[in-house]
């Protein structure tokens, strides 16, 4: 069986130390049933005017169906300390690959940008060393995290107060061409004594950026936007004094901080995949 899975590359040039490299690439996986094993190949520019190509030796993968989301959802796993050569001799090490299907998307909210996915949702999550000097890991663009979000801020007794919260989510959609992206906050109640949940707080126009430890999100004296019906009303009461979404190791997970409108310190820790092992049932 032949699985074509788009996704996105971080190539990162150990060596030099400098921007990482960051592009679409095309990963094509071949599946034997039969034995249990796999191969995956694609091509990988490690700059604008070098490319390599790769195709792993036959791995063995463990696949497991999972109940998720109300629904059936399938994983892939698979990993070798040396999975091949590629084209310019350099060996594929610590070869790690997850073709999963367990990613949580995003409340429907009427105006907000429309999610995307890859096809068939099959998100790639790879990483590996080609040789010694250059990292590879895949990203999606369009993450929605869960976890836990933790406030801090001024009782009225002058006391600091904290809150503990698993229901907030948090989408990133990276527009990866003018390395901008818009953060969209998901039932959002900053503390205990707030009347009521916010259905959605989104933040534009914030800054991404790559770097040998991974992406990150930033954002300074933002106005942010709630939508309703449609539309977007800007909301200053909740201004984000600063915002930072860092996504590191294998980019699945994130931590984020933020201060809000001067008294709501926030930080959040999750993924925006759901990790299994692989002998799970």
């Amino acid at each position: 069986m032949s699985i074509p899975v788009t996704t996105y590359s971080m190539i990162t040039n150990l060596v030099d130390g400098g921007d990482p490299v960051v592009a679409g690439t095309l990963y094509k996986f071949n599946l034997d049933m039969m034995t249990g094993t796999a191969t995956v190949g694609g091509e990988l520019p490690l700059s604008t005017d070098n490319k390599v190509t790769f195709v792993t030796n036959n791995l063995t993968c463990a696949i497991g169906t999972y109940t998720f989301e109300e629904s059936y959802r399938e994983v892939i796993k698979m990993e070798s300390m040396k999975a091949g050569t590629a084209s310019n001799k350099e060996d594929l090490i610590n070869f790690k690959c997850d073709l999963t299907q367990l990613a949580y998307f995003p409340k429907e909210i009427q105006g907000l940008p429309e999610f995307s996915y890859p096809t068939y949702l099959r998100y790639a999550v790879m990483n590996f060393n080609l040789g010694q000097n250059y990292l590879v890991r895949t990203f999606w663009p369009d993450m929605t995290f869960r976890g836990t979000t933790t406030t801090s801020y001024p009782a009225s007794d002058g006391s600091l107060k904290t809150f503990t919260n698993k229901d907030v989510q948090y989408r990133i959609v990276m527009n990866l061409k003018e390395k901008k992206a818009t953060v969209i906050l998901y039932d959002v109640k900053l503390a205990e004594e707030m009347p009521q949940t916010i259905s959605n707080i989104v933040l534009s126009n914030l800054d991404l950026g790559f770097s040998s430890a991974g992406i990150y999100v930033s954002g300074s004296n933002v106005v942010p936007s709630v939508y309703e019906g449609g539309v977007a009303t800007p909301n200053s009461k909740y201004t984000f004094d600063s915002f930072q979404c860092d996504m590191t190791g294998d980019l699945t997970t994130a931590t984020m901080r933020y201060k809000v409108a001067g008294s709501y310190s926030g930080h959040f820790s999750g993924s925006y995949i759901l990790k299994v092992a692989s002998n799970e049932d």
